[in-house]
This record gives structure tokens, C-alpha cells and sequence, in this order.
């Protein structure tokens, strides 16, 4: 039976969408500032050195958005649901800043025992790029923490202006170095601590709406689904990234993960208009869950899947038909790679764009346990394709491509399990559906 829509959250869902519309605009600024510095970085340094600048950028964002964007998640659901019960977040946002800053000083440690190693074989030898990976993770644990702070409580207005901050200084950042003609990896690559610095930095007031004193808060009230939060994360972005370091290892005296990075650029053209589908599609099958509509749920959810995959089938075509010219216009002739080998990555990416949209349903069924494994298996088919006796290119592209089919077939067959188990008797609460 259809549980009625209440008038709370009526008027709930105006609000949510403004939030979207909002975010979004900082959201595209900082996407563009990703291909502005990538371009321009690419360009100033060579590709021998921007194979470098690419192990950073995989780095930060493997273990940068990895570890620390599930406690933007969390702290997010955690605030909304003290405020809609009228109590204060201080004491949530205190314990999910010291569960963060012991998952920062755990990657600190780390990198620290590892750091000859590290930049040995991944930097050439140049410590820069491994001081500013410590220092930008700082910051990114200080942003998905705040972040979760102005989503939980509404300040959306916040929210997009430290997305948009963070790009801003980037691009002005990175103009400035190359019209000044700096061609070494330094500048760069402090370039890259120093924007999600400044960005926390300003937008810090924004975080007074949620240090109202309220209740003392538990671990379990941000740790439910911790865990398997953190695996997905790292997993799905080890996934996304672990190409370029994979390449670096393999091949590190090359500059092969520099012209990977760069024809990756180009074969990631789509992922900025899947940004604007994944914005609205978890709130929607979030509401058909809260409704308890199975038929609407299956709906939004093939909707948002032939989007996507529409969108992956035009990224495939614009790789085959203009990749290469793509790629030598935006970064110069020192940048080549083959066309199929574009339209590999172009593949690569619309499966793992599917992947994301059934991940997205995965959450709202609240199978946060499915989520992580099943991007745990995929990361793990990676690893074992790299191994396969073939070149160096060839058994990297094909680990990328088998391990996003891997993470969309997995996610999608236990969505489909979890959606028919879990909509008809499960109930909604705080987001996502329980058992």
C-alpha cells in the first residue's frame, strides 16, 4: 500500500532542489578549473613531468575524496535529522572532526613510512609533489567535514561557494604560472594545496549554524554505515584513478601516464553532464522509496540509466571521431595517443558512469554493505589485469575497462535484488531505506 506523502516533506522538496541548483553552480566552476589546470600544467612542464603532476592528481583524489567524502555524508544525514528533531549538532560535528582527523593522521603516518619509496617511483625524485599531497589532504579533510556542515543544516549558499573558491584560485592560480612562463612541477603542485586551503579558509563562518549546543552525540550516530561508506569511496575512486599510478609503476621512467592522463581528460568530456543527472537522481528515488512506490522507483531509475548511457554512447562516437584531434588542439603535439586508445578510456567511462547510477540506488536502499564490496571486487579485478603478461597501455586500458564492467554488473544485479526485496516491506527513514 502507498504511504502518503506528508506535508513536511512537500515542502521539502522545493528546498532540496534549490539546494541542487546551487551547489551545482560551484560545482561546475570546480570541474572546469580540473581541466583548465590539467591543460595548462600539461602544456608548461612536458609530458615527462606532467606524468608526475598526474600521480598527484590520482593520489589526491583517490585518497583525498576516498577517505574523507563519507563524512561529509554522514555528517550531513546526521545534522538534517538533529534539526529536524529541533536539537543542536555541536556535539555530532565535534566527534565527526576527530574521526576524520584520525583517518588524516592515519594517511599521514603512512605516507610518511613510505615517503623514499613514493618519491622514488612516483616523483622522480622531487619531494614537492609529496609535501603538497600531505598539506591538500589536510585541507580535504577540513572541506568534507564543513561540507558536511552546510548541507546538513541547509547553507547550500556556503556549500557552492567553497566549491567555487577552490576553482577559482585554481584557474587564477594556474594562469598566473604559466603566462609567467613557469615550467617546473613545484608550483604546480603546491597550486593544488593551497586552492582547497583558501577555500576553507574563507568559507569557515559558514559552519556557526551548525555549532549550536545540542545533546551528546554517540559514535553510532555517525558510524553506521562508516565503514562500508569509506571502502566504497576508495575502492570506486581507486577505480577512477589508479590508471595513471598503475602506468607510473609499470613504466616509470616513461612519459606514459602523463599522455594518459591528458587523453583521460578527453575521454571524461561526459562525466560533466553526468554531474547534472546524478544531481537529481537520488533525491528522486529516494522520494519513490518514501512513498513506498516500486513502479516509480524502477521508473526514475531506467530514466536516469538511459540518460546516462545515452550520454556514455555519445562520449564513445565523439572519441572515435575527433579524440586525437581533441587531444593534440588541448594539449599539444608532445600529447599523442592512438584513437582507439581514446575510445577505450571513452568506454571505460561511460561503464563506470552506469556503475555510479546504480550505486546511487544501492544507497538509497540503504545496501551500504553491497556498495562497498562490490566496488572492493572491482578495484581487486583491476590489480589482477595488471598483472597479465601484455604492454604496458594494453593491460591497463583492459584492467580499467574490466573493472568498471566488474563494479556495473555487480552493483546492478544486487540493485536489482535489493530493490525488489527492500521496496514493497521495508520502511523509510532518514534517507534511506531500512529493514
Amino acid at each position: 500500500m502507498r504511504a502518503a506523502v506528508t506535508e513536511e516533506q512537500a515542502v521539502r522538496a522545493p528546498a532540496a532542489g534549490r539546494g541542487t541548483l546551487t551547489v551545482g553552480a560551484g560545482l561546475v566552476l570546480l570541474g572546469v578549473s580540473a581541466s583548465v589546470y590539467l591543460v595548462l600544467s600539461a602544456r608548461a612542464v612536458g609530458p615527462r613531468e606532467f606524468a608526475s603532476v598526474s600521480t598527484l592528481w590520482t593520489l589526491i583524489y583517490t585518497f583525498g575524496i576516498g577517505a574523507f567524502l563519507p563524512f561529509e555524508q554522514e555528517l550531513g544525514r546526521a545534522l538534517a535529522h538533529r534539526g529536524e528533531l529541533g536539537r543542536g549538532g555541536a556535539p555530532v560535528l565535534a566527534r565527526t572532526a576527530v574521526a576524520a582527523a584520525v583517518v588524516l593522521a592515519v594517511l599521514l603516518a603512512a605516507g610518511g613510512l613510505l615517503a623514499p619509496a613514493l618519491v622514488d617511483r612516483l616523483f622522480g625524485g622531487t619531494w614537492a609533489p609529496l609535501l603538497a599531497l600531505a598539506v591538500t589532504l589536510v585541507a580535504m579533510a577540513a572541506q568534507y567535514v564543513t561540507r558536511g556542515a552546510f548541507s546538513g543544516t541547509g547553507r547550500f549558499g556556503w556549500y557552492s561557494a567553497q566549491l567555487g573558491l577552490e576553482g577559482g584560485a585554481r584557474i587564477a592560480g594556474c594562469a598566473v604560472l604559466f603566462l609567467a612562463g613557469v615550467h617546473t612541477i613545484g608550483p604546480y603542485a603546491w597550486l593544488l594545496a593551497a586552492a582547497p586551503l583558501l577555500s576553507v579558509l574563507v568559507t569557515a563562518p559558514g559552519v556557526r549554524a551548525a555549532l549550536r549546543p545540542g545533546p551528546p552525540a554517540g559514535w553510532g550516530e555517525i558510524s553506521a554505515n562508516l565503514g562500508w561508506l569509506l571502502l566504497a569511496t576508495v575502492c570506486a575512486q581507486g577505480v577512477a584513478n589508479a590508471a595513471m599510478v598503475a602506468i607510473r609503476l609499470l613504466a616509470p621512467g616513461s612519459d606514459a601516464a602523463g599522455r594518459f592522463l591528458a587523453a583521460f581528460v578527453v575521454a571524461r568530456v561526459p562525466l560533466f553532464l553526468f554531474q547534472a543527472v546524478q544531481a537529481v537522481l537520488l533525491p528522486g528515488l529516494s522520494r519513490a522509496l518514501a512513498a513506498g512506490d516500486r513502479a516509480a522507483f524502477g521508473r526514475e531509475l531506467r530514466r536516469v540509466l538511459a540518460a546516462t548511457a545515452g550520454v556514455g554512447l555519445a562520449g564513445v562516437l565523439g572519441a572515435a571521431l575527433l579524440g586525437p584531434q581533441v587531444l593534440r588542439l588541448a594539449f599539444g603535439a608532445a600529447f599523442h595517443l592512438g584513437r582507439l586508445d581514446i575510445v577505450v578510456l571513452a568506454a571505460a567511462t561511460g561503464l563506470y558512469m552506469i556503475a555510479q547510477v546504480f550505486q546511487s540506488g544501492l544507497v538509497a536502499l540503504g545496501r551500504h554493505r553491497a556498495n562497498g564490496l562490490a566496488w572492493a571486487i572491482a578495484l581487486l579485478v583491476f590489480v589482477l589485469a595488471c598483472l597479465l603478461p601484455m604492454g604496458v597501455l594494453a593491460r591497463v586500458e583492459l584492467a580499467l575497462v574490466l573493472s568498471c564492467a566488474a563494479a556495473a554488473v555487480l552493483l546492478g544485479a544486487w540493485l536489482r535484488e535489493g530493490a525488489r526485496a527492500a521496496v514493497p516491506a521495508g520502511r523509510f527513514e532518514d534517507g534511506v531505506m531500512t529493514r
